[in-house]
């Protein structure tokens, strides 16, 4: 039978390196967010998801696509932000993040 012994500072050391890819990983998503305006318009949303006129004029004719229209059409960002992550086909089928409670 295979066995493995840890040690406290190995444990220690491993949980930090984990914790700092963890911190570095999410900086960067917060980054890139924290440089958008609150609200995009579609040119700026199309830039965002690198998409092209067409497929942008098809996104925001979805219900469930984050446009508002009371002042223009407009895209709030963080609504953006969780649509992307919705939308995810692979987050879905591989991970079980959507039954997570929210932090």
């Amino acid at each position: 039978m295979f066995t493995m012994n840890f040690d406290d500072e190995m444990i220690e050391q491993l949980a930090e390196k984990i914790a700092t890819l963890a911190y570095e990983k999410l900086n960067n998503k917060l980054s890139i967010q924290n440089n958008l305006p609150l609200v995009l318009t579609r040119e700026e949303a199309m830039n965002v998801l690198r998409c092209g006129s067409t497929t942008m004029s098809e996104l925001m004719r979805r219900p469930d696509f984050p446009v508002i229209r009371e002042f223009g059409v407009k895209i709030p960002t963080h609504m953006l932000m969780k649509w992307i992550e919705r939308n995810t086909n692979w987050v879905e089928k591989n991970t079980n993040y959507f039954e997570q409670e929210a932090i």
